[in-house]
């Protein structure tokens, strides 16, 4: 495999709102070297009336309106770091239209939207089209549903407008879950503006089981926003720090709280609460500190809530209970008021610890509106992933939900439904924050045994969360799981295009031969199954 190291193939992670791309296949896995937003700007339309050309109207005649102009120029477009510049500047909201091609759209897909940011992405890598001899594997963005047109559209683009020599695709939850050491499992991918999960089983996508509910990383944005705006201890701490705040000032400065806590306080700093019920979850130790690395079981533990304070205070210095003795009386009626005496006094220290003011669990923010400022944001932020797990409003859907839906299709058969239980992985930009996925993994509890000693041959046990990527991604120890897609696209580039003639009785790849004999439905001919 010593052409393997100088092999110039290019790989291409889609995802929702963000695409990472590396050029270049080596031994070690590495990380992304190009990470785009996945997004473009359009100049807005303004709608002005129309002006008369001289011409006299009748009465009652309607005039006829101006042609609209060609909406197919794409001078007036940004994209990349102008368009990162073009949002500081005042206006900018009036003047452009933000567009997301890779995000799930319920019109038209817009496929000239996504060939502009790919060409984008070509130009970062520094890859000339017109000379291009790199070959492409590309991971669409998470869909419902991958279906065939999709498929020869994505294989049109890359031979006819970026004009790769070899092209491979490989869906999103497969991708995944190869990166997660796994062939078989579940993949709960938490995007922008909904939230899909995909059964994989034995490497096979089972796309008529995939469930998608409309709740995503924005909606958490916002009930964030929401929750900061009423804030006793945010508002106090603001209004110290600048008093007279106008509603628009306040409303910037919750905003860059809120980004803040998005972009820095994922790991330590966030503590998704888990769900509490009479049977409690728990997360085995595995997860080395929620979700730093390894893979974690959840099981069903009854636990008693009851929790006596003087006895944690005395400890072991509590006295024994009454026994039988050949005291006498009189020595047993003092034994018994030391020890009566020894229970109030740790009876009155536990009241008087509770009596005192307990710190407020708080942490130390700035914000580039006030520089040098210090802010203390309490515990709301642990609830910024509620939408998620309770639903938008009391009572709507849920994503453990969708799980629950996805794993009771009808096409799946029993052995095959256990089988999932082993292997669940949340992927996507939300899963930077570690501690939401063995928050999530508790609200799958209802689908387990109520204890481990019971015996079902029908229902689980135990779950296996898969919450970082195997030891032979040996620079990815202890990482979240937002770029485990890209290195299962890495892990697979190593492979498919290595066997052009398919000699192994799977052809991973296609080249312009394929594409020239059959245009793009000779990507039907490439098998999934790595």
């Amino acid at each position: 495999m010593a052409h393997l190291r100088d092999s110039n193939a290019v790989v291409v992670h889609c995802d929702t709102d963000y695409i990472r791309a590396i050029h270049g296949i080596t031994d070690l896995f590495n990380k992304p070297s190009i990470t785009l937003r996945a997004c473009y700007a359009v100049p807005s339309i303004s709608e002005k009336p129309t002006e008369p050309n001289g011409d006299l109207q009748m009465e009652g005649e309607t005039a006829t309106p101006a042609p609209a102009p060609e909406a197919t120029s794409k001078s007036g477009w940004i994209i990349g770091d102008d368009l990162t510049n073009a949002e500081k500047e005042v206006g900018f909201s009036n003047k452009y239209e933000i567009r997301w091609p890779f995000r799930p759209s319920t019109s038209v897909d817009d496929w000239e939207g996504l060939e502009y940011v790919l060409l984008h992405l070509y130009t970062l890598l520094g890859i000339t089209i017109s000379s291009n001899a790199t070959s492409l594997l590309l991971i669409p963005p998470p869909t419902a549903t991958l279906s065939l047109s999709k498929q020869a559209t994505y294989t049109q683009i890359a031979f006819e407008v970026l004009n790769t020599p070899v092209f491979s695709l490989i869906p999103s939850p497969l991708a995944s879950l190869y990166a997660l050491g796994a062939t078989s499992g579940m993949i709960i991918h938490v995007g922008a503006e909904e939230t899909s999960v995909f059964v994989v089983t034995d490497s096979i996508v089972r796309w008529e089981c995939s469930t998608t509910v409309k709740i995503g990383e924005l909606h958490c944005r916002k009930f964030l926003e929401d929750l900061l705006l009423e804030d006793e201890l945010l508002d106090k701490e603001l209004n110290s720090i600048k008093e007279g705040l106008t509603k628009e000032e306040k409303l910037t400065y919750i905003k860059e709280i809120s980004d803040f806590v998005w972009t820095e306080c994922t790991g330590d700093d966030l503590e998704v609460p888990f769900l509490k019920s009479g049977n409690k979850s728990i997360v085995s130790s595995n997860l080395t500190g929620i979700g730093g690395g390894g893979t974690g079981v959840v099981g069903a533990e009854k636990e008693d809530d009851s929790f006596d304070v003087a006895k944690k205070l005395v400890g072991d210095n509590a006295p024994p209970a009454a026994n039988p003795s050949h005291k006498s009386k009189k020595q047993q009626a003092a034994i018994a008021a030391a020890a009566a005496k020894s229970a109030q006094a740790a009876a009155d220290a536990a009241a008087a610890a509770a009596a005192l003011p307990q710190p407020i669990d708080t942490i130390t923010i700035t914000i580039p509106s006030l520089p040098g400022k210090e802010i203390q944001l309490g515990p709301v932020r642990h609830r910024l992933c509620e939408p998620l797990l309770l639903g938008k409003e009391p009572g709507g859907d849920t994503v453990w939900e969708a799980v629950g839906r996805s794993i009771d299709n009808a096409s799946l058969s029993l052995g095959e439904k256990l089988s999932l239980w082993d292997g669940i992985g949340v992927v996507g930009e939300l899963s930077r924050i570690r501690s939401f996925s063995p928050a999530l993994i508790t609200y799958l509890s209802p689908y387990l045994l109520s204890s481990e000693d019971l015996t079902s041959d029908c229902q689980p046990s135990k779950i296996r969360l898969l919450s970082s990527a195997p030891d032979y991604f040996a620079n990815f120890q202890n990482q979240t799981n937002e770029i485990i897609t890209f290195l299962g696209g890495s892990l697979i580039s190593k492979v498919a295009f290595l066997d052009q003639q398919g000699q192994s009785g799977n052809k991973l790849s296609i080249n312009k031969i394929d594409y020239n004999q059959k245009g793009p439905e000779a990507i039907y001919n490439v098998s999934q199954e790595q």
